[in-house]
C-alpha cells in the first residue's frame, strides 16, 4: 500500500523505543476553507481514536510513564506532520500499544462534531499565546520572504477566523484526503528485535488502502523575483534585535544522493565554516557590530528552495552596522577569497567532527537516528553510515582546493532573489532604519575591501 518504514536497533537508551508517525503533508496543502486544519487534526488525534476514546490515550500513556509534552508530541510544519511517542520495549503489552496508538492516529481518529467543537477553544488560545511580538513581526515579512508563493498563505496555526467557522466536514475531508499509508512512514529506533517490529507494522499498517482516486500530493514553489526585498519590523514587546540578509537560488534545491553531491556539501561546508571564523573574530572587538553572527547555504521555511543566509544578533541601535558587515565579509571573500591557512584549519576541524562521531558511533541515543530516517523519507537525502560518511571524509576533504572554495560565494551572490530582514524593539528614542537606509548598507560597492 505504499507505507515507508524504517527499523533499526539500537541499545541506547535500554528497555525503550523510539517510534514515529511521519506524514508527507502539512499545511501547504489545505483548501482555503481548511486553513489551520493541518495542525488542528494534529490536536484531534491526541483527543480520541477508536481503541483510545476521549481522554484514554493520554491517561494510558501517563499510566506508563510517558508525559504529554515531555515525550509524548507531535509538529506540524508546512510539508509535514510528524508524531513522536517513546516507550518502554521490554513489555509485549505495551510495546503492542504502541504500534496501535501509531496505527490510530494514522487511521482511525474520532471526528464528532461536538469534539471539533470542544477542541476549537483549545486551538484558538495557542494561537492567542503564539501571537507575540516574533509572530507578528513574522507575518510582516513572510510575503516577502516567501513572494508570491502558497507558503506566504498557509501558516501551520491558520487564522483565527477560520479556527473560529470551519465546517466540521472539512477537517474530515483533510484527513481522508491526506492520512494514508502512501503519504506516510514509520520509524522505529531501539532496543528490540528487528524481525519483530518490522512483523508489527505489517499488521497494524498492512490492511490499510489508500483512496480509490486520490488527491495528488503536489509541490509548491516559492518564485524568483528581479527586486530587493527589505521588510523593517519592530514591535513594543520584541526584547532582542536580529538582521537577516537572503540570497534566494535561482534554481529548486535538490536532496544529496550521490558521491558527487556530498562533495558538494563538504565544500559548502568548508566555505561557511572559514566565512563564520571571520565573522566571530568581529565579536572579540571591544565594540563589535553585532553579538553573534553567521553565513550557511540552506532551506528556507518552504520546501525545494534554499539560500544563502547571513544572519546577526545585534544591538538594537546597530542593525545598519551588521548589515554593512555582513555585507562586507561576503564581498570580501567574493572578490579575494580565502588563505591556504584557513582552508588547512577547516579541512583539520571537519575531519575531526566526523572522527569525533566515527569513534562515538557505537554510543548514539536512539534520537540521534530517527532525523536521519525523517529526512530521507520527506526528502530523499540519503542516509549513509558513519562509517562510509568518515571514510568519504578521508578521500575527498584532501583533493579539495582553495579554488573549489572560492568559487563558492560566486554562485550565492547576485542583485536578484534578495530579502533583507530586520527586527527589533519600537521604543521612544530609538530611530528605525529606513530602507534606503539598508540599501546603502547592503551596497559595498563603494567601500574599500582589502584582503
Amino acid at each position: 500500500n505504499g507505507l515507508t518504514y524504517y527499523i533499526r536497533k539500537n541499545a541506547k537508551p535500554e528497555k525503550k523505543v523510539d517510534l514515529r508517525l511521519v506524514l508527507n503533508a502539512g499545511s501547504i496543502l489545505e483548501t482555503d476553507k481548511q486553513v489551520g486544519l493541518a495542525h488542528f487534526m494534529e490536536h484531534m488525534v491526541f483527543n480520541g481514536t477508536k481503541t483510545f476514546p476521549k481522554n484514554e490515550l493520554i491517561n494510558y500513556l501517563q499510566s506508563i510513564g510517558v508525559k504529554f509534552g515531555q515525550h509524548l508530541n507531535a509538529y506540524t510544519s508546512f510539508d509535514e506532520t510528524v508524531y513522536f511517542l517513546p516507550i518502554p520495549s521490554d513489555d509485549p503489552v505495551k510495546l503492542d500499544k504502541g504500534f496501535q496508538i501509531l496505527e490510530d492516529w494514522a487511521f482511525n481518529a474520532n471526528l464528532e462534531t461536538k469534539d471539533i467543537d470542544d477542541e476549537r477553544g483549545v486551538v484558538i488560545e495557542e494561537y492567542r499565546t503564539r501571537l507575540g511580538a516574533n509572530e507578528r513581526m513574522m507575518r510582516n515579512y513572510l510575503p516577502k520572504m516567501l513572494h508570491n508563493s502558497l507558503y506566504a498563505k498557509r501558516l501551520p496555526i491558520g487564522t483565527k477566523e477560520n479556527l473560529e467557522t470551519f465546517k466540521h466536514e472539512e477537517i474530515r475531508q483533510f484527513y481522508k484526503d491526506w492520512y494514508r499509508p502512501n503519504l506516510m512512514a514509520v520509524i522505529v529506533v531501539g532496543d528490540i528485535d528487528v524481525s519483530e517490529m518490522e512483523a508489527k507494522i505489517k499488521d497494524h499498517f498492512g490492511k490499510y488502502k489508500n483512496p480509490e482516486n486520490p488527491k495528488e500530493r503536489k509541490s509548491f514553489d516559492i518564485p524568483n523575483h528581479k527586486e530587493t526585498f527589505v521588510s523593517i519590523n519592530t514591535d513594543k514587546e520584541a526584547t532582542s534585535s536580529m538582521v537577516q540578509i537572503f540570497y534566494k537560488d535561482n534554481e529548486k534545491s535538490k536532496p544529496s544522493t550521490t558521491v558527487g553531491d556530498y562533495r558538494t556539501d563538504f565544500v559548502e561546508g568548508l566555505f561557511s565554516r572559514m566565512l563564520n571564523a571571520r565573522l566571530e573574530e568581529y565579536t572579540n572587538d571591544a565594540n563589535p557590530p553585532f553579538v553573534y553572527g553567521y553565513s550557511y547555504h540552506g532551506r528556507l521555511l518552504g520546501r525545494g528552495k534554499e539560500a544563502f543566509q547571513s544572519i546577526a544578533m545585534t544591538a538594537e541601535d546597530k542593525q545598519l552596522e551588521a548589515v554593512k558587515t555582513l555585507a562586507t565579509e561576503n564581498e570580501r571573500a567574493r572578490k579575494f577569497g580565502f588563505t591556504q591557512s584557513e582552508l588547512d584549519r577547516a579541512k583539520n576541524e571537519t575531519l575531526a567532527y566526523y572522527e569525533k562521531a566515527y569513534n562515538d558511533r557505537d554510543k548514539n541515543n536512539s534520537s540521534a537516528y530517527l532525523g536521519r530516517y525523517q529526512v530521507n523519507f520527506l526528502q530523499g537525502e540519503a542516509i549513509p553510515s558513519i562509517e562510509y560518511e568518515y571514510n568519504l571524509a578521508k578521500e575527498l576533504l584532501p583533493a579539495i582546493t582553495l579554488k573549489d572554495v572560492n568559487n563558492v560565494i560566486h554562485s550565492y551572490i547576485k542583485d536578484e532573489n534578495r530579502v533583507i530582514i530586520l527586527m527589533g524593539p519600537e521604543k521612544d528614542g530609538l530611530k528605525t532604519p529606513t530602507e534606503q537606509e539598508v540599501l546603502a548598507a547592503l551596497d559595498v560597492s563603494k567601500v574599500e575591501i582589502t584582503p
